[in-house]
């Protein structure tokens, strides 16, 4: 039987030094109308390695800005979840500028297992539990929900986790409550892999700046931006001890 593990974990990163997408399509034999719209698309793929020991299945992609021909496009990727069968990263076209052209998120199924990390399954009920352990033990946490009933949603691309509160507790984790979440914190996963596993907690920065979102009751989630720093900081906890 072949134990061998696969070898890629959340956070690889890979960043590609720029180059000019006519230039790189050129270098490939590859011949495009000036027009076309998968320009930044078919770059990407020519760019970005493969994983190794994988099989890319899917595709997901958005145009913000479509790449032209005479962009210079730096091309970085991050794998932002390994779980059973499955390998997702996300790739992004950036110009000359830093401004975000093109993204997407491949996945990839691994002919090898995967060494997965629950602590680093964003949003999922196995990091749930997690999370609670952790928050189980700071006193800080549970006086700041002492008089709150509600339900707390955390969402990564796709996925979303519901934590019951009651009087500071958190009573139940689920996927789905009967009424929804009170609010929903929301991040695409490469933005809780940047907060999560970054040298610095800078949750507080971020959300001041407005990289996140929320559904739902927004004056809650405004109200309660001290215990969601709280649950940032113990994600980032149980991400340090797993890696450890």
């Amino acid at each position: 039987m072949n134990t061998t593990v696969m070898a890629v974990r959340v956070g690889d990163r890979t960043t590609l030094p720029g180059q000019l997408a006519l230039k790189r399509l050129e270098e490939s034999g590859i011949c495009l109308p000036s027009t076309s719209s998968v320009i930044g698309r078919i770059v990407a793929e020519l760019s970005m390695p493969s994983l190794p020991g994988a099989t890319l299945t899917a595709l997901q992609w958005v145009t913000h800005r479509p790449v032209s021909m005479l962009d210079t496009i730096h091309v970085e990727s991050v794998v932002t979840r390994v779980s059973e069968g499955a390998v997702e990263r996300h790739i992004r076209l950036l110009d000359e500028t830093g401004e975000l052209h093109e993204e997407g998120t491949e996945i990839w199924r691994p002919e090898q297992p995967v060494a997965e990390e629950p602590a680093l399954d964003f949003c999922s009920v196995r990091w749930g539990r997690l999370l609670r352990t952790s928050l189980e033990g700071d006193p800080s946490f549970a006086s700041s929900l002492a008089t709150w009933d509600g339900t707390i949603g955390l969402r990564c691309g796709d996925r979303e986790l519901h934590l019951r509160v009651y009087r500071g507790q958190i009573i139940d984790i689920t996927r789905r409550v009967p009424h929804g979440a009170t609010f929903t914190f929301v991040a695409p996963a490469q933005t809780w892999v940047d907060v999560v596993l970054s040298d610095h907690d800078d949750f507080m920065r971020r959300a001041i700046g407005g990289e996140f979102s929320s559904t739902g009751d927004g004056y809650e989630y405004l109200r309660l931006t001290k215990p969601l720093n709280t649950i940032i900081g113990h994600a980032r906890r149980i991400a340090g001890e797993a890696r450890a």
